[in-house]
């Protein structure tokens, strides 16, 4: 017989393993206590039991596409050939249903012990499970998850429970599972309680009653909850889309260094960059995707575009224009500190391109056809050399200042770095900001360009999926 738990223990312990985490989180929040550490025995029997009670209302359906129908489809999802979703499930009266929905959702006895350690906390193991209860695990057929022998993953209660739990985590879209992840435990703790408190909500809705309504919603969705965070993010975050189902089992993984994900968060709440930042928001945008959606997938798979995409968008408006559009101050500035912050660009480098800028500003400015060249030429390595040497020249034979107009330094800089594009891109943005500097005639308030239309991603978004 095993001794009873002292008081205090848990019967949910937090793993290695993302997807537990999240579970435990879940559990948690169903438990309605604050974290996996505050689940006692009861409980963890009032959340499986009320687990339990949301996928035995589906077992008098006759499909999903009915009211009441969310977990019934999201069972093919996450657990497909399971007691819920039977290829049989059309000859099972309710009360059959009912019989192996007991049999499978009900928690083993706390004394229940198969002699091995959990695969994931160490503690006693229940029983072995694959596929049907553990997302992306092998079935247990296949044995390959554990020691020779073993029927799947040896998991204890906890651990079960927790991936049981685990849907109410996610948002579902689009035949996909999408859950965001983090190794800060108060970030997870309260970005897995708001999205429990939405998949609640959604156990009376038919299964189909979700869909993606715009690209990339998974990392706008993922983003908002970054930037809305209120404390400081000791970790990055993962964003995990994934599908379990038979048809197609698939994981897709973007991840946000913590860098990046505290200086979203920071800077929400400094007004020195709102402006800028619905003006990173306009340039991302194109006729298929809009800006909101194209930032957010750059920040989570392509963080080095963000800049490139800013770049793009100002170098277009001042060849149109022939003078800095009238985002370059704030766009400028936001960008600046983005690739302090977050591209890791050294405060040296960043001074020695802004020397540069300086050069190039004080000759573009004073003359309008010079400008309209720099910004050409800005777009190819090769074409940006070659206006530089020119000028490099001239500065010599007409010029009567002792400095160099680029140094050797600066050269190497822009042109055999490891960086190079990236400070070619910041080079162009500081001749931007130098130009509106110097004269008046340069500067220009742009009032089409500071309508907030749709950038600003912590309030116009609409619920993307469950």
């Amino acid at each position: 017989m095993t001794a009873a738990p002292e008081a205090g223990y848990s019967p949910v312990e937090l793993t290695a393993h993302p997807l537990q985490r999240v579970g435990a989180f879940a559990l948690a929040a169903l438990a309605g206590v604050r974290g996996p550490g505050q689940i006692d025995e009861a409980g963890l029997l009032a959340a499986a039991g009320l687990m339990h009670d949301h996928l035995r209302a589906t077992t008098d359906l006759e499909d999903s596409k009915g009211p009441g129908g969310f977990w019934l489809g999201a069972s093919y999802l996450f657990w497909p050939n399971s007691a819920l979703n039977p290829t049989s499930r059309g000859k099972l009266s309710v009360k059959e249903r009912n019989e192996r929905l007991r049999d499978w959702r009900t928690l083993p006895d706390p004394d229940q012990s198969i002699g091995v350690p959990c695969t994931l906390c160490g503690r006693a193991a229940c029983k072995f499970y694959g596929k049907v209860d553990v997302p992306l695990a092998a079935s247990p057929a296949h044995r390959n998850t554990t020691a020779r022998a073993h029927e799947g993953m040896a998991l204890c209660r906890g651990c079960l429970a927790s991936f049981h739990a685990l849907p109410y985590g996610c948002a579902i879209s689009g035949g996909r599972a999408a859950v965001l992840h983090s190794w800060d435990d108060h970030f997870l703790r309260a970005a897995v309680a708001e999205q429990v408190q939405r998949m609640r909500r959604n156990t009376e809705v038919a299964a189909g009653a979700f869909g993606i309504k715009r690209p990339y919603a998974r990392q706008v969705a993922a983003l908002r909850q970054v930037r809305g965070y209120d404390r400081e993010l000791t970790a990055g975050v993962e964003l995990f889309v994934f599908s379990n189902s038979n048809k197609e089992q698939t994981l897709d993984q973007h991840q946000m260094a913590q860098p990046l994900a505290e200086w979203l968060r920071h800077i929400r709440y400094d007004p020195r960059y709102a402006t800028g930042w619905r003006y990173l928001n306009r340039a991302h945008a194109s006729s298929k995707v809009p800006g909101p959606s194209m930032l957010a997938r750059n920040l989570f798979d392509r963080p080095r575009q963000v800049i490139s995409a800013a770049v793009s968008y100002l170098r277009e408006q001042a060849s149109s224009l022939a003078m800095p559009p009238g985002e370059t101050p704030d766009l400028g500035a936001l960008c600046s500190d983005y690739a302090i912050k977050v591209l890791d660009v050294n405060e040296s480098d960043n001074t020695q391109i802004r020397g540069v800028a300086a050069a190039v500003a004080a000759r573009v400015s004073e003359d309008e056809s010079q400008f309209k060249k720099f910004a050409v030429a800005s777009r190819s390595r090769r074409d940006l050399q070659g206006w530089l040497r020119r000028q490099a020249v001239d500065h010599v034979r007409y010029s009567k200042e002792p400095e160099p107009f680029i140094t050797e330094r600066q050269w190497l800089l822009l042109f055999d770095s490891a960086d190079q594009y990236l400070h070619r891109d910041l080079l162009l943005i500081a001749v931007l900001e130098e130009v509106q500097k110097l004269d008046p005639k340069w500067r220009r308030d742009d009032p089409d360009a500071r309508k907030e239309a749709d950038d600003d991603l912590g309030t116009h978004d609409e619920e993307e999926g469950a």
